[in-house]
């Protein structure tokens, strides 16, 4: 596969693959977006219709390829028949990398700096410039009305309908606004662009109601980028409502009932003040002018990992091997 995968990268091969999954775990972790659940998976640079992510293990403690799974994205079913036990949601990558051919990377996360907009009703939006790719509405997926006859309401993604379900709302029949296809399409293929924008996703994140979030991408830094900065953007939009509430005070509109001893009827509470969020031509030049730098904090990730005691990649061609 050429460049999209790993960027800027005309070629990669197998051992990229399993060193670049095991980095981009100990990433994750190091900086809170996977704990000892959530997972990454890659698309086989040699044979599209596989992927490999991690076995059921804790993202941390991925250290060699024994650790890694091939599945297949038809049904997300192991290569190998003696195969490690793998995640329960594999069907998550599965289903995106049927539905979407040029996307190359899927991070599902349980981040509890994103689960309160997975909740709340509050609409997580691009507020910040290295969070462009948001854009300014960012789809939550209600699993509740897609479970099949019999089967366990735990939120768990559990088979292809339910991953197909939800691959479904990174692309839903209508849209509008801050499209991510567009700014695939407006890339050179160098740095990830796609010249095939309806093979796009429209979305690159999407909230799962009560349980966390899924964001997809053309390669491992890309995704890497995305799942952190959807952390700190969520983070920071956070903080902001909190200040802002504290700050500002609030007034209330309705209509005065005089026969009811003057009660306010239909009231609504309005802040005197309310946050700015980047508009769509904001979120698109933002995240046009950032693909062009992922390598910067890609680089300074996996140094932070590499001197991190914790974290150990064993893959060939690593330092520690």
């Amino acid at each position: 596969m050429s460049a999209g995968y790993f960027p800027r990268r005309e070629k990669v091969g197998l051992e990229d693959l399993f060193k670049g999954l095991v980095t981009a775990s100990h990433i994750l972790h190091h900086h809170g977006v996977l704990d000892a659940y959530g997972h990454l998976s890659v698309r086989s640079p040699d044979n599209p219709a596989t992927f490999w992510m991690p076995c059921n293990m804790p993202p941390a403690l991925v250290s060699t390829p024994d650790d890694l799974v091939e599945y297949k994205v038809d049904d997300a079913s192991a290569v190998e028949k003696d195969a490690k036990k793998g995640y329960l949601e594999r069907h998550i990558h599965s289903e995106i990398y049927k539905r979407f051919p040029n996307v190359n990377a899927v991070v599902h996360s349980h981040c509890s700096e994103v689960l309160p907009y997975c909740i709340s009703g509050v609409p997580l939006k691009a507020s910040t410039h290295m969070a462009g790719f948001l854009g300014s509405n960012v789809p939550v997926w209600d699993i509740s009305s897609h479970y099949s006859s019999g089967a366990k309401h735990d939120l768990l993604v559990r088979d292809s309908q339910l991953g197909a379900s939800l691959s479904a709302a990174f692309k839903p029949a209508t849209s509008a606004g801050f499209l991510y296809s567009k700014v695939r399409s407006a890339l050179p293929t160098q740095i990830g662009g796609s010249q095939e924008p309806d093979k796009e996703p429209n979305y690159s994140t999407v909230l799962m109601q009560s349980h966390g979030f899924t964001t997809l991408a053309h390669g491992i830094e890309d995704v890497v980028y995305q799942a952190i900065y959807t952390k700190e953007a969520a983070q920071a939009h956070t903080t902001a409502l909190t200040i802002r509430n504290a700050h500002f005070g609030h007034t209330i509109e309705g209509n005065i009932d005089v026969q009811g001893g003057g009660k306010i009827k239909s009231a609504k509470v309005k802040a005197e003040s309310d946050l700015t969020f980047l508009s769509d031509r904001e979120a698109h030049d933002a995240w046009e002018s950032n693909q062009g730098t992922v390598h910067r904090p890609w680089a300074l990730w996996c140094r932070e990992v590499e001197v991190c005691p914790l974290y150990r990649n064993g893959c060939p061609g690593c330092e520690d091997d």
